[in-house]
């Protein structure tokens, strides 16, 4: 009897951890198609950038052409998951961080949970930012991280670039001075009306080129971290499944058990007084 109410009280709690994990699973299926929709249209902005940024180089004919970079300390931004139940997520991209991170470089970490890690690791970090938790805070984090780039020599971005099917792959990116570097636009290019000088310009077009870089790369990591965490849920949603199915054998067991007694205590009594009645005829 005891047994039979541990295992009903243990399918009880499993059932409930299980529609936490649903939730979690439906919740990061959203999140990865938000990030997969929005991914689209920022490329096409960066493209956008780029051939703006190509036209405004032409335009500058005297003097030196406006650098995107100042002669400070070289940043590395690694971008981490802010929650949990993402598996080896962070730890694949601190490891590129860590094997990629040059003396004197300034490590700028994204993401709670990554930063947590980062610290447990004796990393010495120079900034953290709380990684973007739905799609449309994407560009505001890109724009938080401004402050920690400028006048930077160069930046880099570690992050997980998505792949279809769930997968991502641990990348590197210069996003500062960008790569491969916007060349002057020549031949039967038409020149653009302008309404301020082409330096300025070109300055504000590169802050621009960088904080669609920066987009970018944060949109593919959110993708890839709900991927990360959408594949977790599944593995977790089967292994309970599994999990729930061999208790329900046991407690069936436990009831075909109790009933066969029951059954056998009936036959049993009733021999018995079958048994009497003979033996006082």
């Amino acid at each position: 009897m005891e047994q039979a109410q541990a295992i009903k009280a243990r399918l009880a709690n499993l059932r409930e951890l299980r529609k936490l994990f649903q939730a979690l699973r439906a919740m990061a299926a959203g999140r990865l198609h938000e990030g997969q929709d929005a991914l689209a249209g920022i490329r096409a902005h960066v493209a956008v950038v780029e051939a703006a940024l190509s036209e405004a180089l032409a335009l500058v004919t005297e003097g030196p052409r406006p650098l995107p970079f100042g002669e400070g300390p070289p940043v590395l931004i690694a971008v981490c998951a802010e929650h949990g139940f993402v598996g080896g997520f962070n730890a694949r991209l601190l490891d590129r961080a860590e094997a990629l991170r040059e003396k004197g470089e300034r490590l700028v970490i994204v993401g709670s949970r990554g930063a947590t890690i980062a610290a447990e690791r004796g990393f010495e970090l120079e900034g953290r930012q709380p990684m973007a938790t739905h799609a449309p805070g994407v560009p505001r984090l890109a724009r938080n991280l401004f402050p920690q780039v400028v006048g930077a020599r160069r930046v880099r971005v570690v992050f997980g670039a998505y792949r279809r099917g769930g997968a991502f792959d641990v990348t590197d990116r210069g996003v500062l001075p960008p790569e491969p570097a916007p060349q002057p636009a020549y031949g039967e290019l038409v020149l653009p009306l302008t309404q301020m000088p082409p330096a300025e310009l070109v300055a504000r077009l590169y802050d621009e080129y960088l904080f669609a870089a920066l987009t970018v790369a944060l949109m593919e990591s959110f993708a890839s971290e709900n991927a990360a965490r959408l594949q977790v849920m599944e593995a977790a949603d089967r292994s309970i499944a599994d999990k729930l199915e061999v208790l329900q054998r046991a407690e069936n067991d436990l009831r075909q058990e109790a009933i066969t007694e029951e059954l056998l205590d009936v036959v049993t009594g009733a021999e018995a007084i079958t048994s009497r009645r003979g033996t006082d005829g």
